[in-house]
């Protein structure tokens, strides 16, 4: 092969490189339908495998309670009439909605070493601005999104004790906001579930939600002032002690609507 025969060939070399490259630089096509028109099986059979958010009615067992640290011993007591309602997916329970709706002039309190306990109710009353004009006041708590759910789906009840009450439980710290004497703070309340099968074994028939532990609610921040007499000095020298944070406690029975 002489001289101008290699040259040729090479050129024709480098030719059929630049081709290569230059088909190699191309983009590609861009798929539209039907590719972008229908979504993957694996999303189509999620979709499919969500239930519909079930509804649940408070009963009239459920309770708050509270407790206010003092000096003087601590200032107990509880509201009893709670209503509200949730909505509830068992296959996915971080969809799980809901509102509590307290009365607040359903309080009874109780103190450690007072057996004056009419006084004091009379105290916590005015401090809530329960008047006789105002008894119609409640606080409402709006449950906007669970966080930390564990388990975050439901497994069914098995088939094989049909009508017999199986429990499952789960935990979560529920997020919402906490209306209370005309403020709304959003409040983060630790919670654990149990929800009651019977006949129907995807979907639980009862949920009893109660605190993990008691959460706190700074009574400054809803302009709440309780006091209490300071018995540590002789009377007429002493000063009112401030209550500053309640605990709160939730004790919530469901049941599903029909």
């Amino acid at each position: 092969m002489n001289t101008r025969d290699l040259f040729a060939l090479s050129l024709a070399a480098l030719s059929a490189l630049g081709a290569a490259c230059g088909k190699k630089d191309l983009p590609r096509p861009t798929h539209t339908e039907p590719w972008l028109a229908h979504p993957p099986a694996s999303a189509a059979a999620s979709a499919d495998a969500a239930l519909p958010l079930s509804h649940y009615v408070l009963g009239a067992q459920s309770q708050i309670h509270f407790e206010v640290p003092s000096k003087q011993g601590a200032l107990r007591g509880s509201f009893g009439r709670v209503s509200g309602e949730f909505s509830i997916d068992p296959s996915d329970l971080t969809r799980s909605r809901g509102r509590v709706q307290v009365e607040l002039s359903s309080i009874t309190v109780s103190a450690d070493g007072n057996s004056d306990d009419a006084a004091l109710l009379a105290r916590v009353k005015n401090a809530l601005g329960l008047a006789e004009a105002s008894g119609g006041a409640s606080a409402s708590f709006e449950l906007s999104s669970l966080e930390d759910v564990s388990p975050a789906q439901l497994e069914p009840a098995p088939d094989s004790d049909a009508g017999a009450p199986i429990v499952r439980r789960a935990r979560a710290t529920g997020v919402g906001n906490l209306l209370l004497h005309g403020f709304r703070v959003l409040r983060r309340v630790p919670l654990a579930a149990e929800f009651g099968f019977t006949l129907d074994r995807h979907v639980p028939t009862s949920v009893v939600i109660r605190s993990r532990a008691p959460f706190v609610i700074s009574l400054e921040t809803h302009e709440i002032h309780t006091t209490e007499p300071d018995t540590s000095k002789k009377p007429g020298t002493g000063r009112a002690n401030h209550a500053r944070d309640a605990r709160v406690s939730v004790e919530l029975y469901a049941i599903k609507m029909d």
